[in-house]
C-alpha cells in the first residue's frame, strides 16, 4: 500500500484550518449561549429586575462580537493567506474570545450586582 508524502508547510497549513473552524465552532456555541441568556430574560413571568435592564445593552454588544468572532474564524479557515498570518490572527481571535467570553460570564454579573448592588431577582 502506497502512503501519499504530505509536505510539512501543507500538514501545518491543513492543521491550523481545523483549527480555525474548531474555533468558529466554539465562537458559535459561546454566541448561541449568550443569545439564550439575552432572550430569555423575565422568564417565566416577565419580571425585569434592575440587573437585567442595566445589563442588557452590554451583553447584547458582547453577543454580536461572539457571532462577529464566529466569521472571524470561518473567514480565517478559507482565506488564502500564509501559514504565519493564519497563526498570528487565529491567536489574536482566540485572545478575544476568551475575553468576550470572561467579560460576559464574569465581568458583567460582577460589576452590576456585585459592585453596583444591583437587583438580580435571586431570593427567597
Amino acid at each position: 500500500m502506497a502512503t501519499q508524502y504530505v509536505m510539512p508547510g501543507r500538514r501545518r497549513g491543513i492543521a491550523l484550518r481545523a483549527v480555525c473552524a474548531v474555533s468558529a465552532v466554539a465562537a458559535f456555541l459561546l454566541a448561541v449561549m449568550a443569545a439564550n441568556d439575552l432572550y430569555f430574560v423575565g422568564f417565566p413571568d416577565s419580571h425585569l429586575t434592575d440587573y437585567d435592564r442595566a445589563a442588557e445593552t452590554p451583553k447584547r454588544v458582547l453577543m454580536w462580537a461572539q457571532w462577529g468572532l464566529v466569521l472571524f474564524f470561518l473567514s480565517l479557515a478559507v482565506a488564502p493567506i500564509r501559514s504565519t498570518v493564519r497563526t498570528i490572527a487565529l491567536f489574536a481571535g482566540l485572545v478575544g474570545l476568551v475575553a468576550v467570553a470572561v467579560v460576559q460570564w464574569v465581568g458583567i454579573p460582577w460589576y452590576f450586582i456585585t459592585h453596583l448592588g444591583l437587583d438580580n431577582g435571586v431570593g427567597g
